[in-house]
């Protein structure tokens, strides 16, 4: 499958996302989840408990600070809401599966095929002439740094390091060359596309159409 069509897949999930109802985004949490941890068991894994504390963070402030009925055989002063608790779970399945679809993103594609990509993807900005051939290469410069400082051992980020890293990607890499070898899109890509944009169309006409009916 050709990069462009990955990451057209990528976006698309994240906007189907806020169309599908509750029960829907858990089962696709839960497929999306073991998809990831059967490509990429430990990278994955360790994204997620990195995560721990803001998944813990979300819950909180939705269990606690959505009104509702309370949740029974617990006092009300301390108690959760039942649709706290649920929009809670929900909030945290959406980021899991931004999570997935971006590790199953990363571990069928390279750098060089997703920076392929996302420069035919980011291509017709080039009509209001934005470069985005020096954006493109600038990228993936940075995401070759971060990897060779996440390689280092007891590496400790620092915000700091954002404000050096752009600086330090053009004096490290001056006189490196960056080619990007593109390949033609096969007619099962286009396919997906076209499929891809009709969908995102249904999805736009029908929530048009479900907002209408309402009033």
């Amino acid at each position: 499958m050709h990069p462009i069509v990955k990451i057209l897949l990528f976006i698309f999930t994240l906007l189907l996302m806020s169309y599908l109802s509750n029960p829907h985004v858990l089962v696709l949490c839960i497929a999306l989840f073991i998809y990831a941890l059967w490509l990429e068991q430990g990278g994955f894994l360790r994204v997620v408990k990195r995560m721990k504390w803001l998944f813990i963070s979300i819950f909180i402030i939705y269990a606690f600070g959505t009104p509702g009925e309370y949740v029974q055989h617990i006092p009300n002063v301390v108690a959760p809401t039942i649709e706290g608790c649920v929009l809670g779970f929900v909030q945290i399945a959406k980021l899991l599966i931004a999570l997935a679809v971006l590790s199953i993103l990363f571990a069928t594609s390279s750098k060089e095929q997703l920076m392929i990509g996302l420069h035919l993807l980011l291509s017709p900005l080039n009509l209001l002439g934005i470069n985005t051939n020096k954006f493109t290469a600038r990228l993936l410069l940075t995401l070759d740094y971060v990897e060779e400082l996440a390689a280092k051992e007891k590496f400790k980020f620092k915000f700091d390091q954002l404000d050096k890293m752009l600086s330090t990607t053009e004096l490290v890499h001056k006189d490196r060359v960056i080619v990007l070898q593109s390949f033609p899109l096969k007619w099962t890509d286009i396919l997906v596309v076209m499929v891809l944009i009709i969908s995102t169309i249904a999805l736009f006409y029908f929530r048009e159409f479900n907002v209408e009916g309402l009033f």
